[in-house]
């Protein structure tokens, strides 16, 4: 399907019509399914309990209506998934939200960990954003939002009036300029694949850390009502180890992403060869774009004109 028909049928999701419900678990289905398997490693018993816990949120309709088509559908559907995966895990582990200090019968303390849900790794999706995002896009001066988009071509689409741009400006072959803009696509796909491994990645660690957490706090629920043996102390340090190694893997990736090395840019090269102007000044213009989005609308007028 174009991304325009894919547009129409989850608008119409979100509408509740039940024939685009129809089409497009028809046509989606084994996505879901294979989401858990492909993307997190989970057996098919639980692909299969997860395949029915998203049906039943998805048929409702309401989280289609978050998918405005200014982002791509395969990632806003991937960060759909991903969160319903979470919330299903939690249900899953019955996870506890509150901390609780109990002792045994020798009078020591056990702590059950707090397994509350870090918002770092519920990424809602980014349709309220984009469209924040192509709100000041629309502001930028032709020169400015020609080299933001090239940028940013992985992400954006060209319209018929960028095309135009390219013959009054550069006066190069229009065919070629699409040629290799079609090249550095291919070479960010690479990459954003790679990237979305990571994110992936910061998801599947946090699901780990539930699963040890909650078996964290069923041995100690065990152990409350008898004497600790020293092989299941020793389970409990190394359970509270990996707790700690993967805890530190999510950090080191979170802060990754915050600085938005999971984001994928075309080279100020590529850039300046397709526009025919200095290296520089693509530095230049990117700064002056992204001081604009920082800023609100006011101020960030009086830096574009």
């Amino acid at each position: 399907m174009s991304p325009r028909e894919v547009q129409a049928l989850v608008q119409r999701c979100g509408e509740k019509d039940p024939h685009a419900l129809k089409e497009f678990f028809r046509l989606y289905s084994n996505d879901i399914y294979n989401f858990p398997l492909r993307v997190f490693h989970l057996d098919e018993d639980a692909a299969s309990d997860f395949y029915l816990y998203a049906f039943e949120r998805l048929k409702t309709g309401q989280r289609f209506k978050s998918f405005q088509g200014k982002s791509s559908f395969r990632t806003w559907f991937y960060t759909v998934l991903r969160n319903m995966l979470i919330d299903w895990m939690r249900t899953v582990h019955e996870v506890k939200t509150v901390e609780k200090q109990k002792s045994d019968d020798d009078s020591r303390n056990l702590q059950w960990i707090e397994t509350v849900a870090d918002p770092e790794t519920e990424r809602p999706d980014d349709s309220s954003f984009m469209e924040h995002f192509h709100q000041i896009l629309t502001e930028l001066p032709g020169d400015l939002k020609m080299v933001f988009k090239l940028v940013f071509i992985y992400y954006l689409d060209l319209e018929p009036e960028d095309w135009d741009y390219f013959k009054e400006q550069t006066g190069g072959n229009v065919t070629e300029i699409a040629r290799r803009i079609a090249e550095q696509k291919n070479e960010l796909a690479e990459r954003s694949t790679g990237n979305q491994s990571q994110q992936d990645k910061i998801t599947s660690l946090y699901l780990s850390i539930l699963e040890l957490k909650t078996k964290r706090s069923r041995l100690l629920a065990e152990l409350e009502t008898r004497n600790v043996d020293p092989g299941e102390g020793a389970e409990l340090d190394r359970i509270d180890h990996l707790i700690e190694k993967k805890q530190n893997q999510r950090d080191r990736l979170i802060q990754k992403r915050k600085k938005g090395h999971f984001v994928v840019r075309a080279p100020y090269r590529f850039v300046s060869d397709v526009l025919e102007i200095p290296e520089g000044s693509v530095s230049v213009m990117m700064s002056r774009i992204m001081d604009a989005f920082r800023m609100d609308s006011e101020i960030r007028k009086a830096i574009l004109e």
